[in-house]
């Protein structure tokens, strides 16, 4: 085999010298093309027929439903703020639902969308099957206006806790359905929570903002920095455990990790939290956050970021954009699968760009269908020059 070996290298074979070369080229060719295509590829400007084209973004929670981007959305217009839901296309799946009581943030759950309607009432509505269904649940609030809510688990006693904002102050109270009060826990002296978040079935986050104690800052316009509070709840029953100073700024995002730990993001850095207040940095600034269902978190940064950090596995990584993100994010929202950005461009337009998490992930597009493909045929290519070696070294 050896003596074939030499005698087939000495030999001027022009087929054999043309696969070489062949695969040379494409060897280069695939490696520049995979390069090039290292970038996002399911980012996009969301469709023009989203109702929130064009408008102010207050909140924007979407539906489980057949059209991709279902929503319930808080939005403003020429005559003010508008509450409304939109299960298809176009205006005409798009169902006014008030501009006389609109709440001040939605209350995205597993068991679809609820709002603050006033007077101890809360409202909301799901998809099932082709059909939007209303419901209806009594909050037990006397003022005050729920802004976030957390569902129970294990428990058929209550049907899970409010996150109550009133005037400067904030409090968290757990809610059945039936109207009963239930005695609430308030926010630390000079916090005031924003959001609510899971641990487990016993213990939540209550996440917000105090004012930093940075030296030498200007009075007129303190800096801010997140506040996390661990609460143990037990049914109706809500004690406060032990609270966390967050990263500097104010929270932009939260989420709850199957694990047990909660992601607290401001523009300056984001954490993960542990039920018994212990953090972990991320080292990342963003503008917004979301958590993918596979446990992905990916961040985005200013209007002129060319990157998009990811935290994947305990790691942090970054994918490139194919150009500057163009939008100075004010809003998001995620099912999960897709992530909604809101904002402005860089004619200061109301804009909203969309990145479809799965897309991104599938080996079929962009720079997956490229690796996929250079390994099928460098594969090939490989085999057939072997085995054109075999078979001459044997001759």
């Amino acid at each position: 085999m050896a003596s074939g070996l030499s005698r087939l290298l000495e030999e001027e074979s022009e087929h054999q010298w043309l696969a070489i070369g062949l695969f040379a080229l494409f060897a280069l060719a695939g490696g520049w093309a995979v390069s090039a295509t290292g970038t996002i590829s399911s980012l996009g400007n969301a469709p023009v027929t989203a109702a929130w084209q064009g408008h102010d973004v207050l909140d924007i929670a979407m539906l489980d439903a057949e059209w991709d981007l279902a929503h319930v959305g808080i939005v403003v217009d020429p005559q003010g703020p508008l509450l409304y839901l939109q299960e298809n296309e176009g205006q005409e799946g798009v169902t006014l639902i008030t501009r006389s009581t609109v709440p001040e943030r939605l209350l995205d759950t597993e068991d679809g969308v609820w709002w603050d309607a006033g007077n101890g009432v809360l409202q909301g509505c799901y998809v099932d099957g082709d059909e939007v269904v209303f419901q209806q649940s009594l909050s037990g609030l006397d003022q005050g206006q729920a802004v976030d809510l957390v569902l129970a688990e294990d428990t058929t006693n209550v049907l899970g806790w409010l996150l109550v904002a009133d005037g400067q102050s904030t409090s968290a109270v757990a809610y059945d359905g039936l109207g009963s009060n239930f005695t609430a826990v308030s926010a630390p002296e000079g916090v005031t929570w924003t959001h609510l978040e899971r641990f487990d079935e016993r213990h939540l986050a209550a996440i917000g903002w105090r004012v930093a104690a940075t030296p030498g800052q200007n009075p007129a316009q303190p800096e801010m920095q997140a506040w996390i509070t661990v609460i143990q709840v037990q049914d109706g029953t809500m004690t406060k455990l032990q609270s966390v100073e967050g990263p500097l700024g104010s929270v932009h995002s939260t989420a709850s990790f199957d694990d047990g730990t909660v992601l607290v993001a401001t523009e300056e850095n984001a954490v993960l939290v542990d039920s018994d207040a212990s953090t972990t940095s991320l080292g990342v600034r963003s503008s917004a956050a979301m958590l993918a269902d596979d446990g992905t978190v990916w961040f985005a940064g200013s209007g002129d970021s060319t990157l998009m950090p990811r935290w994947m596995d305990g790691t942090l990584d970054t994918e490139r954009l194919a150009s500057p993100l163009g939008l100075a994010v004010t809003s998001a929202e995620s099912d999960g699968h897709r992530w909604v950005l809101f904002g402005t461009n860089g004619d200061g337009e109301h804009a909203a760009m969309v990145l479809d998490v799965d897309q991104n992930a599938s080996p079929l597009s962009g720079r997956g269908f490229l690796n996929l493909m250079f390994l099928v045929v460098g594969t090939a290519s490989i085999l057939g020059i072997a085995s054109t070696w075999w078979r001459q070294s044997t001759v």
